[in-house]
């Protein structure tokens, strides 16, 4: 494979893992710094609005800017916010470090979609997303397990060293191998009309609800995990891998479903995600003893191949639609992605309030079936 295609992999791995890296350690957090669990869920809240606010932002006032050169200054901002983090004295700190970054690193996905969509023809734009997209899911498989072992051998702050790390790398492979000289077209108004032309905000809004569900509990899979199986510390690293395996084997799936209409393949993809997410709230609701572990794993590993695979369905019709406005379209949807997860958080973080963790799985599948029924009414 294209050695330039796959550097931009570390990109996403880079935010993924600053994003998701400290979700296993929430417990530890509170417990350092006095605050309680639904409080320090809330950092993920701050990031992803963040995101949702700067992608686009950001998107429009750098459009003259080298897409490689944005991507750079981004993922040295990274570092320099997970460092900030793993220094910070307390929940106020982090938040504010949190949304600061969440504002910049919103830029990440849309750049490395452009720049993967600038070194294929068309036909191999979902497989060259789908590429791309897989360092979110290896942040799953990979950085945010990490961060949970780190973090219970030696405290909650290694796991942000580690974040700072992996975004070091990022900056160095894509610096080497990433293709320069890749500019998009500024984004004036009807930019930002054809970017919105057709069904593209009904997909936009799908993509908020599925993440919103799911997110709903994976913001707080470290006492969710807990919650529901007893296992703690580095054991919650174990199950946090099949949330990575399933994302990773989604997104080829989802690739291979974007040749089909987007109606058939989302509605299929989030039936999918509805049906975990009720077999999840079952598991969290009821005492199933030892069948508790493979129900969680398989939900887990389910869900998430089905909500990942969503992704190079939604990202391919937006660029047929947008044309020459792909990047906007593609930092829209994902600033649907981030607030989605910052909704979830905050919704999962009201639930745990209210009734408990044991109810964060059916306030989602709510969520998740508005998205199903907007599926349905697709016209592509």
């Amino acid at each position: 494979m294209n050695p330039r295609l796959l550097s931009l992999v570390f990109a996403p791995f880079a935010l993924g893992t600053s994003a998701f890296i400290y979700i296993g350690l929430i417990e530890p957090i509170s417990r350092d710094l006095g605050v309680g669990i639904a409080s320090v869920g809330q950092l993920q809240t701050v990031f992803a609005l963040a995101c949702g606010i700067g992608g686009p932002l950001l998107a429009r006032l750098l459009s003259k800017f080298d897409r490689k050169r944005l991507l750079l200054c981004v993922l040295a901002i990274l570092v320099a916010m997970n460092v900030s983090s793993a220094i910070a004295p307390d929940l106020l700190t982090m938040g504010s470090i949190r949304f600061a970054a969440g504002f910049f690193a919103a830029l990440t996905l849309p750049l490395a979609s452009t720049l993967a969509v600038s070194l294929v023809p068309e036909a191999s734009r979902p497989k060259a997303i789908a590429t791309v997209l897989a360092g979110y899911t290896l942040a799953f498989l990979i950085g945010m397990p990490m961060g949970s072992i780190l973090g219970d051998l030696y405290g909650w702050r290694a796991a942000f060293w580690l974040a700072a790390g992996i975004a070091s790398v990022a900056l160095l492979v894509i610096g080497i191998f990433a293709p320069a000289h890749v500019h998009a077209p500024e984004p004036g108004a009807s930019s930002f009309r054809r970017a919105l032309k057709g069904e593209n905000p009904r997909l936009m809004l799908i993509t908020m609800l599925g993440f919103a569900g799911t997110f709903a509990t994976v913001s707080y899979i470290g006492p969710v995990i807990t919650a529901s199986t007893g296992i703690t510390g580095s054991g919650i690293a174990a199950i946090q891998i099949s949330t990575g395996i399933g994302s990773l084997l989604g997104l080829p799936a989802g690739a291979m479903l974007a040749r089909l209409s987007a109606r058939s393949a989302l509605t299929t993809l989030l039936a999918v995600v509805l049906l975990t997410q009720a077999l999840f709230s079952a598991g969290m609701l009821f005492d199933l003893g030892i069948f508790s572990i493979p129900v969680l794993v398989f939900t887990m590993a389910f869900n998430s191949a089905a909500l990942f695979g969503t992704s190079p369905v939604i990202q391919t019709q937006l660029a047929q639609a947008a044309g020459p406005a792909a990047t906007i379209a593609f930092a829209l949807n994902g600033s649907m992605i981030y607030s989605g997860q910052g909704i979830g958080s905050s919704i999962g973080g009201a639930v745990t309030s209210a009734v408990g963790l044991s109810w964060t799985g059916c306030a989602g599948a709510a969520a998740v079936l508005i998205a199903l029924v907007l599926a349905r009414r697709l016209s592509v």
